[in-house]
């Protein structure tokens, strides 16, 4: 009952703004963090080669929670599902940056690569349920290109927050 008072309607517009954002989250999760890796030896303990792990967890986590949300999307709500991935990546992002030591930190970013991957797998269902037949190819054009750029534009984002 609560979820449906929730509910809104918004234009496709907005929310394919929105899916596009939680899908750039969980690509910019790993790139956004590079320019940080040769100073978290220094700042939270432990060596170059853990600190390498933070990447390393982050995109195994990816696999997990590609592979968990696609089979949760086929027995549950993808609309539920999609907002606790991104709240439990915002919880993760939070704690991240909080962690205590470089080993915490890993556990964190699987952890976090798992809760962001679930924008990924919805993305395509939701789009497709939101343009007609003749202008979803289209929107997915946008979403590529939109996504085709986060590579590039995180690093440089990550050493702006450094």
């Amino acid at each position: 009952m609560l979820w449906a008072a929730m509910t809104v309607n918004v234009s496709p517009t907005v929310m394919f703004l929105l899916i596009s954002f939680g899908t750039i989250l969980g690509i910019a999760g790993t790139d956004l963090v590079l320019p940080a890796i040769p100073a978290m030896p220094t700042a939270l303990g432990g060596t170059a080669a853990l600190a390498q792990m933070v990447l390393a967890a982050y995109a195994g986590g990816t696999l997990v929670g590609l592979l968990t949300f696609g089979e949760l999307g086929a027995r549950y709500s993808r609309r539920k599902l999609l907002v606790w991935s991104l709240g439990l990546f915002a919880v993760t992002s939070l704690l991240s940056a909080y962690a205590p030591t470089l080993e915490w930190l890993v556990i964190l970013r699987f952890a976090q690569g798992a809760f962001g991957s679930g924008p990924a797998v919805f993305a395509p269902g939701f789009i497709h349920g939101l343009y007609p037949g003749d202008k979803a190819p289209s929107m997915f054009g946008r979403l590529g290109s939109i996504e085709s750029l986060t590579p590039a534009l995180a690093p440089i984002a990550g050493a702006y927050l450094m």
